[in-house]
């Protein structure tokens, strides 16, 4: 009979697989047995609740015809799945496991609406980001933030984060960037733990899903992401996702995700106008207790629109009049920012200062060297180059010594998973400053 069930089971998968998406069929599909058939109902086996609402919802007229046209009978079709012993007796099963300290969101404390400055250019995108995080309108999911970097795009998706939760710490919310994001399903897939990924993903309340655009001729990683995407919208979770540009513009993204991620609310940051730098710089000053006269903020204002690397002078302003001893004016900024200021930043230029940060030779951080005093750094700048420059991952891996791009991906994996910590996070802000 169990002979009989599966081969039964595997002639309905092969039929709904011809109709179906190959991302959406093995997301959902995958995973499913026939558990019991009788006359008139049918029970299917499926991993989690998440699944068998899903299905519930989403395919059970599909699953109907195809009993149908495998047995020419339609039974009821109901789905099981086995809950977790430990939970089973538990009526808040569920509002524990969303309150599982061990679930990580990846927030950024410090990046709130109330810190965000608003413009002209920024206040269309920052009001529909608080509609979102407060839940108040369903037509703006997905959003989608597109603007060139250093204009705030990640700033908003942690401040929708940061603001939901401060608001009700229950919802399981995740900000992830596309490289943690591709690096996860690289590892899940060549370990055999994609049902693990998927699930984790599935499972979210919110999505913050940044640097969309990296997700360009990643064809796998796309059609992973779209079935995620499609899983999250369906049961009415919200999705906001960032790029530097718009979906119609990612040429090499997947059709039907480009459609997906245009068809809730737009919006775009604009570079910053005058007025909107000048609040920028006064309030950064302010909260760092640097003291800037007028017309050097008026300076600033002119010298760059990338509010990031605006910032960053800021504050490296400050330290070196402090550590110096010298009066801020124009001439000692002009002196100090000369040749500094720019927003792309090189490879090499990354590989010169983690060599010179950790005292080891560049020689020494592109080599195999596996002992940690080299294999942090090299991990460290892997990570950067991928955050700073438009390298691939091949790419990255060809400048540090012809290594395999799958080097790259773990490292850049590794100080994702460990950028919390204080060391890592003090060593990348240290870094990040020297490079401006």
């Amino acid at each position: 009979m169990m002979l009989k069930k599966k081969d039964i089971w595997n002639q309905i998968t092969r039929n709904l697989e011809s109709k179906l998406p190959k991302p959406d069929f093995k997301t959902w599909f995958s995973r499913t047995t026939l558990q019991k058939l009788e006359p008139g109902q049918a029970v299917i086996g499926v991993p989690n609740k998440y699944v068998s609402n899903w299905l519930q919802e989403k395919y059970l007229p599909e699953i109907t015809k195809s009993f149908k046209k495998i047995l020419k009978q339609e039974p009821d079709i109901y789905f099981s799945h086995q809950k977790p012993p430990e939970k089973k007796s538990s009526p808040s099963a569920t509002p524990i496991e969303k309150r599982d300290p061990t679930f990580k969101h990846f927030l950024d404390p410090s990046m709130t609406f109330h810190r965000f400055i608003m413009g002209k250019g920024n206040r269309f995108a920052r009001s529909s980001s608080i509609e979102v995080a407060k839940g108040s309108n369903n037509d703006y999911n997905p959003l989608y933030i597109y603007c060139h970097m250093g204009l705030g795009k990640t700033h908003l998706l942690h401040a929708i984060g940061n603001y939901i939760i401060s608001n009700d710490p229950s919802p399981r919310i995740r900000y992830l960037t596309s490289d943690t994001f591709t690096a996860d399903f690289s590892y899940s897939s060549k370990n055999k733990k994609l049902h693990e990924f998927r699930e984790r993903y599935c499972g979210l309340d919110v999505l913050l899903f940044d640097d969309v655009h990296l997700l360009d001729n990643r064809k796998r990683t796309q059609e992973e992401f779209l079935s995620i995407f499609n899983a999250l919208h369906g049961r009415r979770k919200r999705v906001v996702v960032a790029g530097q540009r718009p979906p119609t513009h990612l040429k090499n993204l997947n059709s039907q995700l480009k459609s997906r991620l245009g068809s809730g609310l737009i919006t775009e940051i604009q570079v910053p106008d005058q007025m909107t730098k000048i609040d920028i710089i006064k309030n950064t000053t302010k909260e760092q207790g640097i003291h800037i006269p007028e017309d050097v903020v008026f300076f600033l204002a002119n010298t760059n629109n990338d509010i990031k690397t605006l910032m960053k002078n800021i504050i490296k302003i400050g330290t070196y009049a402090s550590l110096n001893q010298r009066t801020i004016n124009i001439s000692t900024v002009k002196s100090f920012m000369k040749g500094k200021n720019k927003i792309e930043i090189d490879i090499d230029d990354i590989k010169s200062m983690i060599a010179e940060y950790f005292n080891i030779s560049v020689m020494d951080l592109v080599s195999d060297k596996k002992r940690r005093s080299f294999s942090y750094p090299r991990q460290l700048a892997m990570y950067l180059a991928r955050k700073y420059t438009r390298l691939s991952f091949k790419e990255i891996g060809t400048s540090f010594g012809n290594k395999d791009h799958s080097t790259v991906i773990y490292a850049v994996q590794r100080i994702e998973k460990c950028k919390e910590q204080k060391n890592v996070r003090d060593d990348l802000m240290k870094i990040e400053n020297l490079l401006g």
